[in-house]
């Protein structure tokens, strides 16, 4: 199939015109922003009529008001195209986040079996076990928040140079958001299911229901820490140090690094 062949619809950037696809393209930016710091799990019938339409809306208006001459024709005949898009975006955003922390979680939990075990169902079993003790470990540690892994997924996904970094905003320039830490960690409490499961990495779609229950529950521990006198106060520091850290512009080369832990918080 050629380029010719495909079919352009409304739920497609390529149909809309460069000044609509620079609006959707911010208010895309909105939604994960959204994502990032209330609700990382979005029901399609509610958000297509909730907070995706909002975002629309408001981009339009902010337009208008900027003086920005919107192409006739796209809004409002296809803002049901418009905020399908927005929320297709909230899934891509979420397996971007699967990705990148799919490539940091080997290496910083020690995934890999010794170079003495040559046998290829031996060293998946090694893998599977060494999951297996690590998910036991992290059980309910609240100390696990401070785990290298988390600091850099975050600094990886939300401070990158990309376009598309969520460090732009306001919310992520003086402190990583506690929900941000939350998706991250069920993300990363997921991949190591799928270690512990196959003994490698394999590309599977996020559960919503399952990982959104995983998600509650570590915000239960997450606040557990943040209330506290004395831990959340070193919780929110370590959070503002992160940033800071992602503000000043955090390398490839740190985020593949290892580092001690130095911030160890065992409330249970």
């Amino acid at each position: 199939m050629t380029k010719a062949d495909v079919v352009v619809r409304p739920t497609m950037l390529a149909f809309f015109s460069p000044l609509w696809c620079k609006l959707l393209g911010e208010a895309k930016a909105r939604m994960r922003l959204y994502v990032a710091t209330e609700v990382p799990f979005l029901c399609h019938e509610m958000a297509i009529d909730s907070v995706c339409m909002e975002i629309l809306v408001e981009m339009v208006i902010k337009y208008e008001d900027d003086g920005l001459e919107l192409e006739a024709g796209f809004y409002p005949e296809h803002k049901r195209s418009m905020v399908t898009i927005l929320f297709n975006n909230t899934q891509t955003f979420r397996s971007e986040i699967k990705k990148v922390t799919m490539r940091i979680v080997p290496f910083e939990y020690g995934l890999y079996p010794p170079e003495t075990i040559d046998d290829n169902a031996k060293r998946i079993n090694f893998i599977k076990k060494k999951a297996t003790q690590l998910l036991e470990i992290l059980q309910g540690r609240t100390s696990n928040f401070a785990h290298s892994a988390l600091k850099k997924t975050c600094l990886a996904i939300y401070y990158c140079t990309s376009s598309k970094s969520l460090c732009r905003f306001a919310e992520f320039q003086e402190s990583v958001p506690i929900k941000v830490l939350a998706l991250v960690a069920v993300i990363i409490r997921s991949i190591l299911m799928t270690f512990k499961k196959h003994g490698v990495a394999k590309n599977e779609t996020l559960c919503g229901d399952e990982i959104e229950d995983a998600c509650n529950n570590i915000m239960h521990l997450i606040d557990q820490v943040w209330y506290d006198n004395y831990h959340g106060s070193k919780l929110n520091k370590m959070l503002q140090e992160w940033a800071k850290a992602g503000m000043m512009g955090y390398s490839a080369r740190e985020i593949a690094r290892p580092e001690t832990e130095e911030w160890q918080v065992i409330l249970n």
